[in-house]
């Protein structure tokens, strides 16, 4: 069989021993009809599953949902609740005949599901007149979630409502393009496959044909071979039409195919025979922008410009082109078996539905090309039909057949329903969250700001917040400047000097000893850094049991310690501590600076001005001399590299005298080669040329350029 089969002249030996290839499903494949439970079963589970939300999970109110179960205050709060997908999703159910009374717990549980399934566009009849009459008030959710479990039922409505066992016909396999045929006596570990489209029954879609009835279709398809000089009984033929960007492609051609010598001796080949052709192009497609221009002008409307209207002229044309020829071809396409036709859904209208048209869109002949196709042209169209008439072939052993079937009974597997978790029931109750009214809320936003332009040290700003709404901000009976315990820094920093301190902003820190007199003495709870204690050895001996014994008899850990600090002991920087030692100095009898006890500041010492000044001497001189001293290793370093370049330089000029000495003896001179030594100078045309194309130049401009250097350098030749 090296010579390829065609689909209407199989041989005879081959064409009796073929048999239809199925997929066999096993009963115990789950698109067989599960048990359904009985109406007492179903009523029991409706009542159980209806009364549980509402006896267990809602909450007790004046305004209860007798569908869901849920419970409201007031009458508007049910009226909210009508319009949730949670209540649309029961009421569907309701309608559909179904269990209610899903929680609301399982219904966001089943949404949060539909990660990767969609929905079907098919739909049994028992439930389409409810979803139809449901479909504008539900929402994409609901739809989905519906949709997903008709997806899970479907297997079981395949079933007969009386029959245990499945239509086999609806369990035969994969409606595929191409049926496989296998002949176990002529071609073992061979199949043959045939498309669909080409069998007058199989391939129009309203009839299912299995089994013999396929083998006995294509065995009638068969035409016998032309003998020469003897007439065909009856015309055997197609019609192929091809339409889309301009372009059309219409062919009527023979089912019995010429047989064509290639030469003595040599088998005869079959040769395709044409009865009528015709192909059109018009201009009718934007270029750059793509789709015709009907489409745009339904889509944006209608465009005014000169190239819109030849656009839309030539539509017309083409059209009425396409028409006229399909008028002329009426008796020739009557008289074809089967009409392939391949167009959008916007160009139905030049083939069906005007006068004298002689196909209709109900014709059973009508059929599409089952796999891609290019630009309708005469040659598309004859691979097209050596295409769908010629027969696959496929050298598959049985190990393989069996894998294929396992992946599609394993495709074919219906998703079971996910279960929703159990409801969570939360005993502890939620934390109690104050309204505030506008008067704290208020205050709360000016200790936010105040707070702040503290940590970010705009003194000024500050004292004019302080100067303005300091009274306001003020607490009765308690420290000035202390933050309220509704804030989080107040259990690290509670007054705005620990804040200041804290942030490392010396000036706010003086300004608020200074002139707000704060209070440095005050402490702040600081948790204090400490290494974790080593893990308590565990006994040698095995299994799971000592551990847990060893690691429940350990210790508790003890608990974190707190160290007390005050506004000096937070700040990270000399600065900020050089502003409590100086005033230490200046003003001892403001507070007890030096003292370790409650009431001390815990300063270590005072500091004076003369002091610092003479610290910041003394820094200053150290860095003076530490620039000295870079200054000197730099110009060490110059002079060691300028007499390095000295001698470098004496050295070759040395080498130089000697060389052009000794030329000098042997009578000789030194010819010192600077750059390309060509006829005429200059680089190389290869160079030039390429500097001018990585300059960017464009073949036209490097020719313009290339006419000016050659005129040049005739001026120059000629002495202008």
């Amino acid at each position: 069989m090296s010579a390829p089969l065609y689909s209407f002249q199989l041989p005879a030996a081959l064409l009796g021993n073929l048999s239809l290839r199925k997929v066999i499903i096993p009963t115990s494949h789950s698109l067989y009809r599960a048990p359904e439970p009985s109406p007492s079963d179903q009523l029991a589970l409706t009542t159980q599953s209806s009364t549980t939300p509402r006896d267990s999970l809602s909450p007790a109110g004046a305004f209860t949902c007798t569908l869901t179960g849920a419970a409201f205050n007031d009458l508007a709060g049910l009226r909210e609740h009508y319009k949730t997908d949670w209540y649309k999703y029961n009421v569907k159910l309701r309608l559909q005949g179904k269990p209610t009374g899903v929680s609301e717990d399982e219904f966001n549980a089943l949404v949060e599901g539909l990660s990767s399934i969609s929905g079907s566009d098919s739909s049994d009849s028992a439930s389409s007149a409810s979803d139809a009459e449901s479909t504008s008030s539900s929402t994409n959710a609901v739809s989905r979630l519906l949709q997903k479990q008709k997806l899970a039922r479907k297997p079981a409505a395949i079933a007969g409502a009386e029959e245990d066992e499945l239509d086999p016909a609806a369990l035969s396999g994969p409606r595929s393009a191409v049926i496989w045929f296998e002949a176990h006596d002529h071609a073992p570990g061979t199949q043959f496959g045939v498309y669909r489209a080409i069998l007058p029954e199989a391939g129009t879609g309203k009839k299912r044909e299995e089994g013999d009835e396929v083998v006995q279709e294509l065995r009638r398809i068969q035409v016998p071979e032309v003998i020469k000089g003897v007439a065909p009984d009856r015309p055997r033929q197609w019609t192929l039409l091809m339409f889309g960007g301009g372009h059309f492609a219409g062919m009527v051609v023979s089912l019995v195919p010429r047989m064509v010598s290639k030469g003595k001796g040599k088998e005869k080949d079959r040769e395709v025979v044409v009865i009528q052709k015709k192909t059109f192009h018009r201009y009718t497609t934007r270029r750059k922008q793509g789709g015709s221009q009907g489409a745009n002008d339904n889509a944006k409307g209608k465009a005014s410009s000169m190239g819109a209207q030849i656009r839309r002229h030539n539509e017309d044309a083409l059209r009425d082109e396409v028409q006229e020829l399909l008028v002329s071809w009426t008796a020739d396409i009557n008289a074809s078996e089967l009409v392939f036709l391949r167009c959008s859904k916007t160009n139905y209208k030049t083939f069906f539905g005007y006068d004298k048209a002689p196909l209709d869109k109900k014709d059973p002949r009508i059929r599409g090309f089952s796999f891609p196709t290019k630009r309708p042209t005469l040659n598309e169209l004859v691979r097209a039909f050596t295409e769908l008439t010629r027969v696959k072939t496929s050298h598959l052993t049985a190990d393989a057949l069996a894998l294929l079937d396992a992946s599609y009974l394993s495709s074919i597997t219906p998703l079971a329903v996910p279960t929703p978790p159990p409801p969570k029931l939360s005993l502890a109750p939620k934390p109690f969250v104050p309204k505030l009214s506008k008067a704290e809320e208020l205050d709360r936003d000016r200790w936010t700001r105040l707070v702040d332009m503290v940590r970010k040290g705009k003194t000024d700003a500050v004292a004019a917040f302080l100067d303005k709404y300091g009274p306001e901000l003020e607490q009765p009976g308690g420290t000035w400047g202390a933050l309220p315990e509704w804030m989080d820094e107040s259990r690290t920093a509670p007054t705005l000097l620990h804040v200041a301190s804290a942030a490392d902003q010396p000036e706010v820190v003086r300004w608020l000893l200074v002139e707000k007199r704060a209070d440095p003495t005050l402490e702040a709870s600081v948790i204090a850094h400490r290494a974790p204690p080593p893990p308590p050895p565990l006994a040698l001996s095995e299994g799971p049991l000592l551990a847990i014994t060893s690691s429940s008899t350990s210790p508790p850990p003890p608990p974190t310690p707190t160290r007390s600090m005050t506004p000096y002991e937070l700040a990270p920087s000399r600065a900020t501590r050089n502003v409590f030692r100086l005033l230490t100095t200046s003003n001892p009898d403001w507070w007890d600076w030096t003292g370790t006890g409650p009431a001390g500041c815990r300063v270590p010492s005072g500091l004076t001005e003369d002091q610092e000044e003479s610290r910041e001497q003394k820094t200053r001189d150290r860095r003076g001399k530490m620039r000295e001293k870079l200054k000197e290793r730099e110009g060490v370093r110059e002079e060691r590299e300028r007499a390095e370049k000295e001698e470098q330089e004496r050295i070759e000029k040395a080498e130089k005298e000697r060389i052009e000495e000794e030329l000098r003896r042997k009578g000789g001179s030194r010819i010192e080669k600077k750059g390309p030594q060509r006829l005429g100078g200059g680089p190389p045309r290869a160079i030039v040329n390429r500097e001018m194309n990585e300059a960017g130049l464009t073949d036209e401009q490097r020719m313009r350029v290339q006419r000016e250097q050659r005129a040049r350098a005739a001026e120059a030749r000629f002495g202008k």
